[in-house]
């Protein structure tokens, strides 16, 4: 009973926004509702997938670190290995995820490679801070 004094007129009175037919019966209806509902839904799950897997990405302290220390200035892989007290071979991985992940970018000088924050590398920072 509740429900139906929040919605009048098949409009939301909490929100303002319309509101449509739950599970209608007609099976016709239904179907046609049902892939609606699907269609509307996919963008959800293909952004839900998208954030985890970012999630997943920082979930390591090391590459936090690194997003860090490129956050301050551009380094070169033996600079980060040090800092990180970490060995190069893992420090390498996780530059390759975060670049991958266009994280980081990287630039060759000679027979070194220089790595720098990306704008999305930024951007991520940015979303932890206050």
């Amino acid at each position: 009973m509740k429900r139906h004094k929040m919605i009048m007129n098949n409009k939301c009175m909490c929100t303002s926004k319309n509101t449509e037919i739950c599970c209608p019966s007609d099976e016709k209806l239904r179907k046609v509702w049902l892939l609606n509902l699907e269609k509307e839904h996919d963008p959800l799950r293909q952004t839900s997938k998208e954030i985890a897997w970012k999630l997943k990405l920082l979930a390591n302290s090391h590459r936090i670190e690194i997003l860090l220390m490129l956050e301050q200035r551009e380094h070169c892989m033996d600079e980060m290995a040090r800092k990180l007290k970490a060995k190069k071979s893992s420090v390498s991985y996780h530059l390759m995820m975060l670049e991958k992940n266009g994280m980081i970018c990287k630039i060759k000088r000679s027979r070194f490679a220089f790595y720098s924050l990306s704008l999305n590398g930024e951007k991520t920072l940015s979303l932890f801070r206050n």
